[in-house]
């Protein structure tokens, strides 16, 4: 381990002199993979999620580490979400300048389990484990999408003054509810305002005609996205027959259903207006009801790398703020009307 990142474990970002890390990192279609290598030479092939719930190692990963797990209790809920045979691990010992850091609370755990849960374009997706919202939780980061970088941020960072700021919000703890990290974030689509969770691992997986409808690159079949649920989308539709819509867009969850995917021309975000955006169907319940349950605000689906591509994006987690810089195909918002 390096000793960077030996401060940002120990101390946090409340050390008085920690410089910034660039994480080891491959964006695939705007999705981003941290690529951390061992002291022994082996690459770990993380997803990180912004959106994510729990920090996650896949056993084969953990095997081929030769690292052995610490089972854990049974517990139903997580069970029910990712099989059984459980059991934690810590991030294990990085090359020199290879590595990434724990939580910003020095937490290193990785919940291991099968990776057997989900379709099977969801396991080819995805990698061999998962970095989340508890990761970046805390901390200041910076997703370059333009540049394909991921900066952890040190205690000297400032804001970028090209940069338009907007604020986020996250859930606090209350009574027997715990606190999340889930950024959610305020967007403007065709006139209305929008509260949508900030996920730069919502994914895509087209089929042949949405491939084919959004052009550009998929790798392993994904891609970068966005989420909208079916009410939201069955309004535009309604309002903008226009609007290109295909049924059978995206088959993440094939064979148990495929989703539409709906282009919209443009949308603000900080002030900044950019588009076209492809959005994917999502229902209801899935944000209504069960990503609301850990957002600060009710949130109607999720804005992910297809819209985010044109920013370097900062997201200042211990200030509540997001920063944009445009750095391609941006116009700025117009005002509204009088």
């Amino acid at each position: 381990m390096t000793p960077t990142l030996a401060l940002l474990l120990t101390l946090g970002m409340a050390s008085a002199n920690t410089p910034p890390v660039v994480i080891p990192t491959r964006f695939e279609a705007d999705r981003v993979f941290a690529l951390p290598r061992t002291r022994s030479g082996e690459t770990i092939r993380f997803f990180t999620d912004s959106g994510g719930g729990g920090n996650l190692l896949c056993r084969s990963a953990a095997d081929r580490l030769h690292l052995k797990p610490t089972p854990i209790p049974p517990d139903p809920e997580l069970e029910g979400e990712l099989g059984k045979n459980l059991g934690t691990i810590s991030l294990p010992a990085f090359a020199p300048g290879a590595g990434v850091p724990a939580n910003a609370n020095g937490d290193a755990k990785l919940l291991v389990n099968d990776c057997a849960m989900g379709s099977a374009a969801m396991k080819a997706s995805f990698g061999e484990g998962l970095l989340s919202s508890r990761w970046f939780d805390g901390r200041v980061w910076t997703w370059d999408y333009p540049g394909h970088t991921l900066t952890l941020h040190g205690s000297r960072w400032k804001p970028d003054p090209l940069a338009q700021r907007t604020p986020i919000g996250f859930r606090k703890a209350s009574g027997n509810s715990p606190a999340f990290a889930m950024p959610r974030i305020t967007i403007t689509i065709d006139g209305q305002a929008l509260d949508m969770l900030l996920d730069t691992g919502a994914t895509g997986h087209p089929t042949p005609a949405g491939q084919d409808a959004q052009g550009g690159e998929s790798v392993a079949g994904a891609r970068a996205t966005s989420f909208i649920t079916t009410s939201v989308m069955n309004r535009w539709h309604a309002a903008h027959p226009d609007w290109t819509l295909i049924a059978d867009g995206d088959d993440l969850f094939a064979p148990r259903m495929t989703a539409r995917i709906i282009r919209v021309p443009e949308l603000s975000i900080a002030g900044i207006t950019v588009g076209p955006v492809w959005f994917t169907e999502r229902a209801d319940r899935n944000f209504r009801q069960m990503m609301s349950s850990m957002t600060d605000r009710p949130v109607e689906g999720a804005i992910g790398g297809n819209a985010l591509n044109h920013f370097a994006m900062t997201i200042d987690y211990p200030a509540n703020a997001a920063y944009f810089r445009c750095t391609r195909d941006c116009k700025a918002t117009p005002p509204p009307a009088p």
